[in-house]
């Protein structure tokens, strides 16, 4: 499955091209003929046997392992835990969620207007009540990045925030159970 997820950062790109080409084809089609092209690149290269469903905005990847759904909207994966904070001014431009040997991933990326340093202080104040395991912190030629590992409940949350002076500030957070 890990091989599924890294070879899956490689086609979703080439996806999203198929599924914005949609409006050309008739969408159906372009969904088929994505759906069909990815299946057999993942299976080619993994040797797994997959399945590949669109529904409105989230893409599920299905094989005997386990299960990936991205989602290419704004919504939190199915199932995200409700202990774990989400920053509130965030907006999320992609989220998926794995299922694998019965324990559940989460994944959500997203973007915001505020500072990475009162994002960062926002979720250090939230995880107050968790174990912290790492943090880290490191700047320079006009990025910031700060991350923060901590686990609580049979969870294991990693957050990233990287600020640039040009594009604002990125959030990424993974959820994993243990």
């Amino acid at each position: 499955m890990k091989k599924i997820i890294a070879i899956i950062a490689v086609i979703v790109p080439m996806l999203l091209v198929l599924v914005l080409a949609s409006g050309c084809f008739g969408q159906n089609i372009a969904e088929k003929i994505a759906e069909e092209a990815i299946e057999k690149a993942i299976e080619s290269d993994s040797g797994e046997n997959v399945d590949i469903d669109f529904d409105d905005d989230e893409i599920t990847i299905k094989s005997d392992d386990g299960e990936v759904s991205i989602g290419m909207g704004s919504d939190l994966p199915d199932n995200f835990p409700d202990n774990v904070p989400v920053y509130p001014d965030m907006e999320i431009i992609s989220s998926w969620s794995v299922t694998e040997d019965d324990k559940d991933s989460y994944s959500i990326n997203g973007l915001t207007e505020d500072a990475g340093d009162d994002v960062f202080a926002w979720y250090k104040e939230s995880l107050s009540g968790w174990e912290i395991e790492n943090e880290f912190s490191a700047s320079g030629d006009d990025v910031k990045t700060s991350s923060l590992s901590a686990k609580s409940g049979g969870l294991v949350v990693v957050i990233m925030v990287v600020e640039t002076e040009d594009e604002g500030t990125s959030i990424m957070l993974s959820v994993t159970e243990e």
